[in-house]
């Protein structure tokens, strides 16, 4: 509240209004730049009749978090104080009610990261805003940039922009660069550069620059910064890799192995664009391609006995036998990818070139196919004539595919080289077109490592990735990138740039969504953010599990497994007293994913037969799941079932009565008899005479 107590006592008083302003200093080093903005701000004490706060919507380059605030008023600084966004709020509550001011209700546009409240107790003219923020440095088809989003201002006016570049600890130099879409003039490679430029009005701009040599054979830009004394750990690193997009050179395969994933996750949908992708692909290809297809579910069968050329007639047979209303449950990628070693062993044996293994899957990957089962799968004696493609293809409208499935494809595809893409949906031949390119420029760069840090699991060419890592020793002088490329693993050192502290401490310790307030005698100021706290990022390998509606579940198993469950127990074998009246209990736990089972698990049973329960979970597998739309969250389905006979199980007689008993049970079934004095009063009167004539 200390900041809000300006609103209580000072008076108006008037001062003179200044021209607008708005100007951006930027410094860059390494893989940080450090943003420093001043604009202008016309402090009025009244909107009409009543007084009212103005609000400014603020947008930051993506990954970057402010660092600190003042305001410059009548030419004093005004320090803003750094507090919890519900402390801001709630100063900025009292101190407007106090003051009999309305609450903004200005819509916050989209893309906005902090709204500035801006509540005047004097006219004071123009006052200044500074603010700063440190942000990581991108990649765009094969430059680094800095990109700033667009204004959100209702009048917003142009700003002066004055950029600079710390030479690196390697020596490079900067070949070319540009501000705001405008070239700089270098007459010659610098290591130190200062720049001029005017960003527009209302448009997102960036900052562009290009280094003239790169590192040993790395095609591209490797940059690094170390700094210490954060919180968090002793000693922090900063990495940023940009991938320099190099000129196409084809080398067309020798013959292609497409593996079309037909589980029930793909759904009819997209098994259809699977389909027409992978035709479309063999289209882009030069006619001597060969080419054959295998088709996997839970089973992996080839379309053709022996490799064909991709004729439209043997394209039509593979199209017709891709059918989408042939799905079937089970991922098993390991034994396609095993049918797929076979055809590639009876081909080479006697010819020569590369084999592209296309696999073309949603990316719904059952938890036991691991990349090390991939890669054995696949392994053989011709591994460096082989690459791999993993293609992603659903339908529209789908989840994207999950990161896990990513990653672990990517150690998969790691070890022959290739590359790893989702494929948007929309026009087959053109995305295959873009995949025949790809290859062409190198392929994916995969495992992306700086240090022991991951920067990312595959880069495209032309794109880059960043990444930060603490640790409890100093860093190398060195610091290390390793990655994996269509001709093997490529290898980078750079030394790392070490900024100021406060250049790191801001993105290193989560100061994006921290809030500020302060006042002067002509205004108080509030900073909050939009979105006051998002969870914690999730690691890879942690599983999101989803919903499904229960009803719908229910219904499917009632009436599709249920029945199958039973006729498991019915159909059991005989083979002991006992399996007559077999009785017991049995939890089974099914998880499911886009419509198809992953994994049937028995956790508890009391049956104690092993054919009853192989039966029963082999019957889960044999049914149809309902498929949620947009959601790719497994779904976890418990089932407790209890099985036992119709009859009541029969005890054992008693030994030592067993005559009683059975004399009981012929009174009961005869009755009580009694015989008369005279055994002819048994014969009835009008019995026949059955004795023989005289």
């Amino acid at each position: 509240m200390h900041a809000w107590l300006p609103l209580l006592f000072f008076l108006p008083t008037p001062a003179s209004a200044a021209p607008p302003q708005h100007k951006v200093d930027v410094r860059i080093a390494g893989p940080l730049a450090m943003v420093e903005v001043w604009r202008s701000l016309d402090v009025k004490s009244s909107a009409g009749d009543r007084p009212s706060e103005t609000v400014l919507d603020l947008a930051l380059p993506e990954g970057a978090a402010l660092l600190d605030w003042e305001v410059i008023d009548r030419g004093k600084r005004t320090r803003l104080s750094r507090l919890s966004p519900g402390q801001v709020s709630a100063g900025l509550t009292a101190a407007l009610r106090l003051r009999q001011m309305s609450l903004a209700t200005a819509p916050i546009e989209e893309g906005t990261d902090y709204r500035v409240h801006v509540a005047p107790i004097a006219d004071g003219g123009t006052a200044l805003l500074h603010y700063r923020y440190s942000a990581i440095i991108a990649c765009s088809e094969g430059r680094l940039v800095l990109r700033m989003p667009g204004s959100l201002e209702a009048n917003p006016f142009p700003a002066e922009v004055t950029v600079r570049f710390d030479p690196l600890p390697d020596g490079r130099a900067i070949a070319e660069a540009s501000v705001a879409s405008t070239a700089v003039p270098l007459r010659r490679p610098s290591r130190r550069l200062l720049a001029h430029g005017t960003a527009p009005a209302r448009d997102a701009w960036e900052i562009g620059w290009r280094y003239a040599a790169m590192i040993e054979n790395f095609p591209g830009h490797v940059l690094a910064a170390a700094g210490d004394g954060l919180a968090r750990a002793s000693f922090a690193t900063v990495g940023a890799v940009c991938r320099v997009d190099r000129s196409a050179k084809l080398e067309a395969p020798a013959r292609v192995i497409l593996l079309l994933d037909r589980s029930r996750s793909v759904g009819p949908g997209g098994m259809s664009a699977e389909r027409a992708l992978a035709r479309a692909l063999m289209e882009a290809l030069p006619p001597s391609v060969t080419f054959n297809a295998v088709l996997f579910g839970s089973e992996a069968a080839p379309v053709f006995a022996l490799p064909r050329l991709a004729t439209r007639e043997a394209l039509d047979v593979f199209t017709a036998a891709a059918d989408p209303h042939g799905l079937e449950n089970g991922t098993d990628v390991t034994r396609a990818l095993a049918r797929a070693r076979t055809l590639i062993d009876g081909e080479q044996s006697d010819s020569t070139g590369c084999t592209w293994v296309v696999l073309i899957t949603d990316g719904a990957l059952p938890t036991s196919q691991t990349f090390a089962r991939m890669r054995g799968a696949l392994a053989g004696a011709h591994d460096e004539r082989v690459k791999v493609l993993v293609l992603f293809a659903r339908q529209h409208g789908d989840d994207e595919v999950p990161a896990p499935a990513i990653a672990e494809y990517a150690s998969f595809v790691r070890k022959f080289g290739g590359l790893v893409h989702a494929i948007p949906s929309g026009d087959a031949a053109e995305s295959a077109h873009a995949i025949v390119d790809a290859m062409a420029r190198g392929g994916d760069l995969l495992d992306v490592r700086l240090d022991n840090a991951k920067l990312a699991d595959v880069l495209l060419p032309g794109q880059g990735a960043h990444v930060w890592f603490a640790d409890s020793t100093r860093p190398a002088r060195r610091v290390r990138f390793v990655a994996r490329g269509m001709d093997g693993d490529v290898h980078a050192e750079t030394n790392p740039v070490v900024p100021d502290r406060q250049w790191m401490v801001p993105i290193l310790e989560d100061y994006s969504h921290g809030a500020w307030s302060g006042a002067t005698s002509s205004l108080a100021i509030a900073i909050l953010p939009v979105r006051p706290g998002l969870p914690a990022a999730k690691n890879v390998d942690d599983v999101v599990h989803g919903q499904m509606d229960p009803t719908v579940l229910r219904n499917t198993l009632a009436l599709a497994f249920m029945p199958r469950a039973r006729a498991c127990y019915l159909s059991r074998r005989v083979a002991r007293a006992g399996d007559a009246y077999l009785r017991g209990r049995m939890r089974l736990q099914l998880t499911l994913e886009r419509g198809e089972l992953h994994d049937a698990v028995i956790r508890q049973s009391t049956l104690n037969n092993p054919a009853v329960e192989t039966c029963v979970r082999d019957a889960a597998f044999a049914i149809e799941y309902p498929r949620p739309e947009h959601r790719d969250a497994p779904t976890v389905a418990n089932l407790n079932l209890v099985f036992r006979p119709h009859t009541a199980e029969e005890t054992a007689p008693d030994a030592s009565a067993q005559n009683r008993e059975i004399d009981r049970e012929l009174d009961v079934i005869l009755g009580p008899v009694t015989f008369p004095a005279d055994a002819k009063d048994l014969i009835p009167d009008d019995a026949p005479n059955k004795s023989p004539s005289p």
